[in-house]
């Protein structure tokens, strides 16, 4: 009799722990659903013929981009709300202690600046600056160049604290320019990433540039002189 009542409560124990367990690992189910839905509204956008390029819109994660197009939208939009359910279902489950680390990763990410949706090799794909040739990134380097160079020219300096030194890579030149906090920064931003990205796929084309890594006069600071900002070197 005994040997049976340990038996059944050996069992129920059993069978407590396993549905405990499977109560904790929601959040980890839940998680791997959602990544399943994400990579198959992704894998929809990928090999897709060419089409016009005026028919796509560019669709932004985390970690890269998307070219979607209206042929296959209704799928793609309804993955993607599955997607987003099935996400915040796993944040409502998470339990702290019980589920490992953070829930999120606060690593900042940035995505390099894309150039557009466009056909390449018979399929359609969002740009970066290393799908561009080198052409194509000589004349995009060309018009940005003074554009970024030049943005801040007419600002007025009257608090040199308020300013900073960033340098642009010109083929194997360095050269610095002041910038400061104004309402159009983001403009600014989005024009030197483009530059930066350009330039870097210029250099990785063009192995033959025996450029230096490091800049051997390097920038001090920024001084305000006749309410133009001027760099110290």
């Amino acid at each position: 009799m005994n040997k049976t009542y340990l038996l059944v409560c050996s069992l129920l124990t059993i069978l407590i722990l396993f549905y405990a367990c499977k109560k904790d690992n929601k959040y980890e189910e839940l998680t791997q659903l959602a990544d399943i839905k994400l990579q198959e509204a992704i894998k929809l956008t990928e090999n897709q013929p060419c089409k016009p390029v005026e028919e796509w819109r560019i669709d932004t994660f985390s970690y890269r981009y998307v070219a979607v197009h209206p042929s296959f939208e209704k799928e793609y939009s309804k993955l993607i709300k599955e997607y987003k359910k099935l996400f915040e279902q796993a944040n409502k489950a998470y339990k702290p202690g019980k589920n490992g680390g953070l829930v999120y990763d606060t690593s900042p990410v940035v995505l390099p600046p894309h150039f557009g949706v466009r056909c390449k090799d018979g399929k359609m794909i969002v740009a970066l600056a290393t799908d561009l040739d080198l052409v194509e990134i000589n004349q995009r380097l060309e018009v940005l160049f003074p554009k970024v160079r030049d943005f801040f020219k007419d600002t007025p300096c009257t608090d040199p604290g308020k300013w900073r030194v960033i340098t642009l890579r010109k083929d194997c030149e360095f050269i610095p320019i002041a910038i400061t906090d104004t309402p159009n920064f983001r403009t600014f931003a989005e024009m030197e990433q483009q530059y930066s990205s350009l330039n870097a796929a210029k250099m990785w084309l063009t192995e033959e540039m025996d450029c230096p890594s490091v800049n051997p006069n390097p920038p001090k600071n920024v001084a305000c002189l006749d309410g133009k900002a001027t760099i110290k070197l």
